[in-house]
């Protein structure tokens, strides 16, 4: 969401056609429907529509007056258009990414600095679209692990649209001087072509890469191009007040209707996007004309309450998420009814603040601008940036030091792990730190999250990858590791046994991809494309001809609880397993299972760092280990021969499932960190029949 450099006068602003005071009553119902959504999303599970408002009431002002500029200059001047929304955009955002930064310190665990310190340099450098598209995250609501910044993609998705959109009107220009034609003549049939191909790109997007969609500047350049289309085009209603405020009401239902009733789960913002943005076009298209009418919406719109919100709508934007997952994060829930009110207060407040102290301090520049200008505001914005990160950095480095630890072979007696609850358990030494760190305990991953061990592609890695251990004996047995992300976790127990027996390890682990013959399902999307590429995989390893596969995933119910995946009626996942284990059985091969893990409640490395007792953390064994269906193991059961090794005894006893078991920690989500896994591997060795 961005507002637009525009000169106002009493909170109105001016689109090139007077005072306009139910544009920042626009602003503040399409604020208010994004608060409301990321306060209460059940209340309003469509309220994300709100950012389409502001991409539409963005584009009317900003390429409205660009392309008039165009128009009747027959040039822009560029210099002058970054520094208008350098000032007024960067100083406010800049405080807030400060803000953050300082909250995150204070308020949340050190394992979240790292995250957070990059996301503001995403923020800042505006790729944190980008960023959220391609890590695959959800914008349904706020928990604890969620980014405060994850909402800074909007404002990328604006920022990344308008460094090319006036070297867009300084081509239409030289095109229309070269063809001997009024440069006006060109803008609204190029503006037309891009929206269109824009939108025909974010239809077939949203049905193919839902979450990439969501996010992609080229999914949203329509809207933006839509609203300055309405600011070009000329009205269908001149002269009809009346008609033009029926058209306004329309509008304004074709913005909150989507609000009731759309949902993240649709594909958005393909086709259904267009019910709001052509809404929210309309009223700015009409609002002129309406005015006139006292029933009208642009009268409601314009009214002070609605164009203070506005007002403060930038900044509002900004505070709302990161008081929001800061409270929700201190809670450990989401807030009730009364708490959402005061979150909604204190953020007015923050945003009321920053709009008459940051805001109109920088916003405003009395005379011409020139050279002085520019420099001292491109200066400025350097200068802020460079601050912003070096204090991005600093908190980033503290954890960088604890994270040299990883690289520390920690000594089996004083960290024993699992090996605290062998057969012949190790004895556990009192008074030791935890290891690893809980500040870096996501980064404790295993060898498969280097490159594209971790998202085999039978057709894209080759045979020669992904092996480890014993790799320079050719004549060492070969273990083949197959599955998802929990198949991961048992390569590295395997490469420490292989320091003490010949072994050789292939890893063929495509993470959020268990091998099974059936498709997992999101509420939009079938992913055809694991079965697909499990099926090559298994034929692959029957030519090879290991000596043993390993086989490991999650549980349909931990797909559930982690990324709200499925499998349908049609292609259950235990069906998916019995075919994938059958045709390695029918090749001859030896296949063993691993019993998935017990779930974790909650997040048991922000626990530990709150608690020096790993104890206060455990999960009850009876809600770790009653997590569903363990499909694979069914799986097995089926079939002649299949192995099934169970590792729970390492993780719960006398009905608990501690956090930290032999000074280790054992989870960092809902994967162990690799530390615990590799004190599994003696163990894993005995049961596989390796030592």
């Amino acid at each position: 969401m961005r507002h637009a450099a525009v000169k106002r006068r009493r909170g109105h602003v001016r689109a090139g056609h007077g005072p306009r005071p139910d544009i920042q009553g626009l602003r503040a119902l399409a604020v208010g429907i994004v608060v409301i959504y990321h306060l209460r999303p059940e209340a309003l599970p469509g309220g994300f529509v709100g950012v389409d408002v502001f991409f539409v009431v963005s584009g009317f002002l900003i390429i409205g007056s660009l392309a008039r500029e165009a128009a009747r200059n027959a040039s822009i001047s560029v210099l002058d258009f970054y520094t208008r929304r350098i000032r007024r955009l960067f100083p406010a955002s800049a405080v807030v990414l400060v803000a953050v930064l300082a909250g995150a310190v204070l308020l949340l665990a050190p394992s979240r600095w790292q995250n957070i310190s990059s996301d503001v340099l995403f923020s800042l450098l505006q790729v944190q679209n980008w960023h959220q598209a391609l890590s695959a995250v959800s914008y349904a609501g706020a928990t604890q692990e969620v980014s405060p910044l994850q909402h800074f993609w909007s404002l990328a998705v604006e920022e990344q649209f308008y460094l090319v959109i006036p070297f867009f009107f300084l081509g239409l220009v030289a095109a229309a001087h070269a063809a001997g034609q009024k440069a006006g003549r060109f803008i609204v049939p190029a503006l037309s072509v891009t929206a269109l191909a824009s939108f025909i790109y974010s239809i077939y997007l949203s049905g193919h890469e839902h979450t990439i969609a969501y996010f992609a500047t080229t999914t949203r350049i329509w809207e933006l191009a839509v609203g300055g289309l309405a600011a070009l085009l000329p009205t269908l209603l001149k002269g009809s007040a009346r008609l033009a405020s029926l058209s306004g009401w329309l509008g304004v239902s074709a913005i909150v209707v989507p609000a009731f009733l759309f949902s993240t789960d649709m594909a958005f913002p393909g086709s259904i996007a267009a019910i709001p943005v052509l809404g929210t076009a309309i009223l700015l298209r009409t609002g002129t004309l309406s005015m006139a009418v006292p029933w009208s919406a642009s009268r409601f719109l314009g009214i002070r309450p609605m164009t203070f919100v506005g007002d403060v709508s930038y900044s509002l934007y900004l505070w709302h998420w990161p008081v929001i997952v800061f409270a929700v994060a201190l809670l450990g829930r989401a807030p009730r009814i009364s708490e959402a009110l005061l979150l909604a207060v204190v953020s007015l407040a923050l945003a009321a603040a920053s709009y008459y102290l940051v805001e109109q301090r920088f916003r405003h520049h009395s005379g011409q601008a020139d050279w002085r200008t520019y420099r001292r505001v491109y200066a400025m914005a350097l200068c802020v940036a460079l601050v912003v990160s070096g204090a991005a950095w600093a908190p980033w480095q503290v954890i960088e030091f604890k994270r040299a630890q990883l690289s520390t072979e920690l000594s089996d007696h004083d960290y024993p792990g699992a090996q605290a609850w062998s057969a012949r358990p190790a004895a556990v030494p009192a008074g030791l730190p935890v290891r690893p760190d809980p500040s870096v305990a996501m980064q404790d991953v295993p060898a498969t999250s280097v490159g594209a061990c971790g998202v085999y592609d039978p057709a894209l890695v080759p045979d020669t990858d992904c092996w480890f251990g014993s790799t320079a004996d050719q004549g060492a047995p070969v273990v083949v590791v197959v599955g998802d992300s929990h198949a991961g976790q048992f390569v590295d127990p395997l490469i420490a046994v292989s320091k003490h027996i010949p072994l050789r390890i292939h890893a063929m682990v495509r993470n959020g991809c268990p091998f099974a013959l059936a498709p997992p399902r999101s509420a939009a999307t079938v992913y055809t494309n694991c079965p697909a590429q499990n099926a090559v995989t298994a034929e692959k390893i029957a030519a090879a001809k290991p000596d043993l596969v390993l086989v490991a995933g999650m549980r349909e119910t931990g797909y559930r609880k982690a990324l709200g995946w499925s499998w349908g009626p049609d292609a259950p996942l235990l069906d998916g397993y019995v075919q994938s284990l059958s045709a390695l059985r029918a090749a001859g091969l030896r296949v063993a299972v691993i019993a998935d893990l017990p779930y974790p409640h909650g997040n048991p490395v922000e626990c530990v760092q709150k608690h020096a007792d790993g104890d206060a953390c455990a999960t009850p064994a009876s809600e770790a280990l009653a997590s569903g269906e363990d499909a694979l193991v069914s799986a097995a059961g089926r079939i002649n021969g299949v192995e099934v090794v169970d590792l729970s005894r390492f993780f719960c006893r006398e009905g608990l499932c501690p956090a930290v078991i032999g000074n280790v920690l054992v989870y960092r989500d809902n994967h162990m960190t690799n530390t615990f896994a590799k004190s599994l591997g003696p163990d894993l060795a005995v049961a596989l029949g390796l030592s």
